[in-house]
């Protein structure tokens, strides 16, 4: 049995919970008499390639955000099935929305998923609220249970201790590398006509920007009225020299971020204190609103969508943004661009700064709740083993494994993925902790703030900064971050 809904409406699972239960102990006495079947489903051992048989009949419910990466696995998980004779519901919501699901179902104990794939951003709060099960123990005890295929040391490392790993234990396994980069137009870098218009304005080649003073100056650049030429033709409509999301929402949190990383800035720094409204963040945010003048109007209530669909419809030059928005620039039913996107670093403040992009990982958890922990397990290790992940990249979504972005069919035909890998091996993390909910929430109204003009930058950290310092108390400086 297998199903797969796009939204994640509240659900009544008492009595199939009651049943699943019943299942599993089934399953137990069966062993326990020596027998080799399972609960009721048939399975055959043939097509277990490795994978253990001995939870056939068990149900597991699966929540993801939904997006391509859960799609796809949507698609593949019959396959798991096969394998292994585990059923599996999978249901998907948006961000929001699946925080929420998530958040519910854990605080009051319903146990209605017993795989969640949560923004690990939120590890902090429900780790430290013993929602999780630490993952550890599931991956040694089911050694001898899972393929071959399966390697937990080909998750990329950056993933494991961003997505995983807190205050020193890990509990779940990274379940997509969301990772930002900048992309640009190639075909506008590389015409001839702009190469040497760009060189006489601003006294430098035309190339993909390497510093943040670059970026505002191709954006600039780029930004021309309808009735203009560019790249030799006459625009029907305007061109923007860059999208961004100014939304008050994590987007426009996310995208200061990136900028307030190259500056120096952002929220918290090395030792555990609060740097909001730090000289270097104050400055990236100014920096983040200077762009705004060269974006397409309404900026300030654009998300991730809106950037997307900029690019895809060749209205914008350059953007920070997500790696997995790659497989929506190069697909032909919904891109104006494709073949016409280059990959690069996020820019810095000076040349000689190191390169720095923002983690965007989601990870694997299981419940504490889950009506069969092992089972569970496997599900997300066959999520993560080699020829699942392959696919995952060969469909358009982001894979977590080096495998995959080493892939040399992957490789040639994706040209995101050696940027994609270069920015995991360099990537920054929000912050994980258990208060970050209500840090987010307050900056995304003081960032948005400051972009529609309501408040100056500084004005804006400040009130940010003494807010989230009201909700840390007297656990600043943060030992676990």
């Amino acid at each position: 049995m297998y199903h797969f809904t796009r939204t994640a409406p509240g659900r009544q699972k008492a009595t199939a919970r009651a049943g699943l239960t019943a299942g599993v102990i089934t399953v137990v006495a069966l062993a326990a008499t020596g027998c080799n079947g399972s609960s009721g489903t048939d399975v055959d051992p043939d097509a277990a390639d490795g994978w253990s048989q001995e939870f056939a009949g068990t149900e597991i419910n699966v929540l993801a955000e939904a997006t391509l990466n859960s799609e796809i696995l949507a698609q593949l998980a019959p396959e798991f099935t096969e394998k292994t004779g585990i059923d599996v519901n999978i249901e998907t919501a948006p961000f929001a929305q699946l925080v929420q699901s998530v958040t519910l179902d854990f605080s009051t104990a319903q146990g209605d998923y017993d795989v969640v794939s949560i923004p690990y951003d939120y590890l902090g709060a429900y780790a430290g609220s013993g929602y999780l099960e630490e993952i550890t123990p599931l991956i040694e005890s089911n050694a001898d249970r899972v393929g071959e295929d399966f390697d937990s040391t080909d998750i990329i490392a950056g993933l494991w201790e961003t997505a995983a790993t807190w205050d020193g234990k890990s509990y779940g396994m990274p379940s997509n590398s969301a990772v930002t980069m900048m992309l640009y137009r190639t075909d506008l870098f590389e015409n001839a006509d702009e190469k040497a218009a760009f060189a006489a304005e601003y006294g430098y080649d035309l190339a993909p920007a390497q510093t943040w003073e670059q970026y505002r100056d191709i954006a600039e650049f780029f930004t021309r009225d309808a009735g203009e030429t560019l790249a030799g033709e006459v625009l029907t409509d305007p061109m923007y020299g860059v999208t961004m999301a100014g939304k008050r929402h994590e987007a426009a949190v996310f995208e200061w971020m990136n900028y307030a990383g190259g500056f120096g800035g952002g929220v918290i720094d090395a030792d555990g204190e609060l740097v909001v409204d730090s000289d270097a963040s104050v400055e990236s945010l100014d920096y983040m609103k200077s762009l705004g003048e060269f974006a397409p109007p309404g900026f300030t209530s654009a998300t991730w969508d809106e950037v997307t669909a900029n690019l895809q419809q060749g209205i914008a030059a350059q953007a920070i943004s997500w790696g997995d928005t790659a497989g929506a620039m190069e697909d032909e039913s919904q891109s104006a661009v494709v073949g016409k996107i280059g990959y690069g670093d996020v820019p810095v403040a000076d040349e000689a700064d190191e390169h720095h992009a923002l983690h965007g990982a989601w990870t694997y958890t299981i419940s504490t709740q889950a009506v069969d922990k092992d089972a569970a397990y496997l599900f997300t290790a066959w999520a993560l083993s080699a020829p699942v992940q392959k696919k995952i990249g060969e469909m358009g979504g982001v894979p977590a494994t080096r495998s995959a972005f080493e892939d040399p069919d992957l490789v040639a035909a994706l040209p995101s993925w050696p940027q994609q890998l270069a920015s995991l091996e360099n990537a920054l993390a929000r912050p994980r902790n258990a208060e970050w909910p209500q840090m987010l929430d307050q900056l995304a109204l003081q960032v948005s703030t400051a972009l529609v003009g309501d408040s100056t930058p500084q004005k804006a950290l400040d009130e940010a900064q003494s807010e989230i310092e009201g909700i840390l108390g007297d656990k600043l400086p943060l030992k676990a971050f």
